[in-house]
């Protein structure tokens, strides 16, 4: 069911572990991620708003409109306003809602400072995110758009974030790999970058270093000099400019592509024009760059 041009649609909160998305045909709308707060009921969608442990939200929240490339951190509403038709967004998905199935295998062990990537399942926004860095490298995969950092606390792994509406936080490794249906190094699953032995000592450094960023917002313009951080940015700043780390013109796919086209939208919903060149990291340049 498509929604009306200018309503606003709250979506129940499913697991994220699949990263369920509300498969919802856009057709040239503008997808607004804003915060948490109740939303009335809409006739025939059967869709509710709950938090992120499955509980009512029991009161509205004030923040700015803001475009997302990725999930929102809890359940969120999606205000929607008509922008020209576009038919790349036919077939764009948007995800709403924190894990709810919890990650039930056993935890890789990690070490501090250590990467863990996310292959999510938002959509148009994370193919973008994934196609537009694997043909910026030139390899076949694969297919990343989110990372996160380790702190092991007493022993129980961590992972530092920025993500969209909740900015830089720390949450549970189990929970953080509850966003993806898959096992590691799986398609729709999770990848690892543990470092080299001789970069353990930075590690455990920049483990330490990326608690001093909690709370920062999230930059959903991507812009480097930007007072937030989006997730591959706050790796980047917890590893203090390492030079393996360091950002580097940032590519948003051929002219005329599909991929260019979704980076259009988005940015062009911001008010902005693509930044080609404009200096950058990505998950998956973070990934290479721990290969052995």
């Amino acid at each position: 069911m498509l929604p009306m041009k200018g309503t606003r649609v709250g979506m129940t909160a499913m697991g994220l572990g699949a990263l369920l998305c509300a498969a919802t045909a856009w057709a040239g709308v503008t997808v607004v991620l804003t915060p948490l707060g109740p939303v009335p009921a809409v006739p025939g969608l059967g869709l509710s708003v709950q938090g992120s442990l499955g509980q009512p939200l029991a009161a509205p929240s004030v923040f700015s409109a803001t475009l997302s490339l990725m999930p929102v951190p809890a359940l969120s509403v999606l205000s929607v306003r008509a922008m020209s038709a576009s038919p790349v967004l036919a077939k764009t998905q948007v995800a709403a809602a924190e894990p709810q199935a919890v990650f039930a295998a056993p935890l890789p062990v990690l070490s501090a400072g250590d990467l863990v990537f996310l292959d999510l399942d938002c959509g148009a926004l994370c193919d973008a995110i994934a196609d537009s860095t694997i043909e910026q490298f030139g390899v076949s995969g694969p297919r990343l758009s989110h990372v996160g950092i380790v702190e092991l606390v007493d022993g129980v792994p961590f992972v530092w974030e920025a993500w969209p509406g909740r900015g830089v936080s720390r949450v549970p490794l189990r929970f953080f790999l509850s966003r993806v249906q898959g096992g590691e190094g799986m398609p729709g699953g999770y990848y690892l970058g543990r470092l080299p032995s001789a970069w353990r000592s930075l590690g455990e450094s920049a483990a330490a270093r990326v608690k001093s960023f909690a709370q920062l917002p999230y930059d959903d313009d991507f812009a480097w000099g930007s007072p937030g951080a989006y997730c591959s940015k706050l790796v980047t700043l917890a590893y203090d400019g390492m030079a393996a780390f360091a950002p580097r013109p940032m590519y948003f796919g051929k002219e005329g592509s599909q991929t260019r086209e979704v980076w259009r939208w988005y940015f062009a919903a911001r008010g902005r024009s693509i930044p080609d060149g404009e200096p950058g990291v990505s998950p998956l340049g973070l990934f290479l760059a721990v290969q052995p």
